[in-house]
């Protein structure tokens, strides 16, 4: 090789150099130019945005993509329309998520690195989706409000009894909005582009849960039972008229439970309730709704010779005097309740009567026991004697007595259900086994001396300890 080609090829090498760091030069300088561009042969929805700037991309996507608030769902049932729009639903493109994505698209590394990057998308464009999202909680909540629109409560065959004979007036069928298919219709109906169909709300017919049919069953006295009270105690008295109008006119269907605490709700003075005395924790005090444990005994006891199946019952921590012991039940508040189970296959009826000095609970159904006989069984098997305190009260006329605290036997008692057909014994349940404490009596005793006169005239007035029977009659 001579020297003249030897320089040649040199001069050849030197240039092609010059001309490969040139091109890289410029390459790098683009890259390094478009750090705040999106590189080219970037697409977002099929749309190129490649050599924009964020603020440009942002812009063009929105002339074509942004306007979707004036998109509505139109939703209609009958004469009623609903209009869910779009923006309610905060319903949108995620441009500027995707706009980022794509900015930011091939931006790290070295400046070399961002250069292959961006070499590579001239013959390998990227492509970014853009995103459709709306709040769709909000369908929900709109769904519900339609809902209580056209949703109509079906109401239940109702039952009286008037002058001997039942009265029934029939039931009405009501309507419930599908509200879980709804939101499905809705949902797919939330999409940015194509056209939104019309929809028809689903609604469903919904029965009423006590028909005319099975009332009109309920033509057989099942059981009754009475119970006797003083009408001179006008507060006890009313509290039991107030409890047993609560009660007149219970259905119980078959397999549900009656609940005395449910059925009368609270008791309280707003609904006429007033002080009579009642057993808390085994003594006699004066409390509101007093009397209402009567009520609810006679209730029991109809159950009982019903046949009914009895779900709650607690006894009284004293005895009382218009059952046998072991055939009371008490309630209180919401902590004590009393209940049966219909275990019959028709519904029943439940009315209370109140007459001058007596409650009587009647319970009517269908006649399912023909020949059936229901005995209730009460043993005392201890009796347990109060004691009686006697003080002297120089205050008191000589003889007098004031009963501060009255005396009342304590008594241990079993029950039994016995249940016979036609005649023949063929159940003996035992409903419980009861222990009602004793109350010492407190009594005061006049020691004060008077005139003959005077004393003659008190001894016609003076009161007798009351005996435990007495006692027990004013029990709630």
């Amino acid at each position: 090789m001579n020297r003249g080609t030897k320089n040649a090829i040199i001069f050849t090498l030197s240039l092609f150099i010059i001309l490969v760091l040139t091109t890289v030069f410029v390459v790098l300088n683009n890259t390094s130019k478009a750090a705040d561009r999106i590189f080219e042969g970037i697409y977002i929805k099929d749309e190129y945005v490649g050599g924009m700037t964020k603020d440009e991309a942002k812009k063009f996507l929105e002339e074509k993509f942004g306007n979707l608030s004036n998109r509505k769902i139109e939703i209609v049932y009958n004469d009623k329309n609903y209009i869910i729009d779009f923006k309610k639903l905060n319903a949108h493109y995620e441009i500027d998520k995707a706009v980022e994505e794509a900015f930011q698209y091939g931006k790290t590394g070295t400046l070399i690195d961002k250069t292959i990057k961006r070499m590579r998308l001239k013959n390998n464009p990227y492509k970014i989706p853009l995103n459709f999202v709306a709040d769709t909680s909000i369908v929900e909540k709109e769904v519900k409000k339609i809902a209580k629109d056209i949703n109509i409560e079906p109401k239940d065959a109702k039952i009286s009894r008037i002058g001997g004979k039942f009265i029934i007036a029939k039931e009405e069928s009501g309507l419930a909005v599908d509200e879980a298919k709804l939101i499905q219709l809705i949902n797919a109906q939330v999409k940015p582009e194509g056209e939104i169909e019309k929809i028809n709300v689903p609604v469903n017919v919904v029965e009423a849960k006590i028909k005319s049919e099975a009332l009109s069953n309920i033509t057989t006295k099942i059981s009754s039972f009475t119970t006797s009270f003083k009408p001179s105690d006008v507060n006890r008295t009313g509290n039991i008229k107030i409890a047993a109008s609560s009660i007149t006119g219970t259905v119980v269907m078959p397999g549900e439970i009656f609940s005395m605490n449910k059925t009368l709700g609270p008791r309280t003075a707003s609904k006429g309730y007033k002080e009579a005395p009642v057993i808390i924790n085994g003594r006699l005090e004066p409390g509101l709704a007093g009397g209402i444990c009567q009520v609810t005994t006679t209730v029991y006891n109809a159950a009982l010779l019903g046949n009914f199946e009895i779900v709650k019952r607690r006894a009284h921590g004293l005895a009382v005097a218009y059952v046998a012991p072991g055939r009371d039940a008490t309630i209180s508040g919401d902590v004590i309740d009393f209940q049966f189970k219909n275990n019959y296959n028709n519904p029943i009826f439940i009315e209370a009567v109140v007459g001058a000095s007596t409650i009587t609970v009647n319970i009517y159904g269908a006649n399912e026991t023909q020949g059936q006989y229901v005995e209730i069984v009460s043993e005392v098997y201890e009796r347990i004697e109060p004691k009686v305190e006697y003080i002297n009260d120089p205050n008191l006329p000589e003889g007098q007595k004031v009963v501060e605290v009255k005396p009342i036997a304590g008594i241990k008692a079993k029950t039994y259900r016995k249940v016979y057909q036609d005649g023949k014994l063929i159940k003996t349940e035992k409903l419980g086994d009861d222990f009602y404490k004793p109350q010492n009596g407190k009594i005061r005793v006049g020691t004060k001396k008077v005139t003959q006169t005077t004393k003659v005239q008190n001894d016609s007035t003076n009161e007798q300890p009351p005996t435990t029977e007495e006692v027990q009659e004013t029990a709630n």
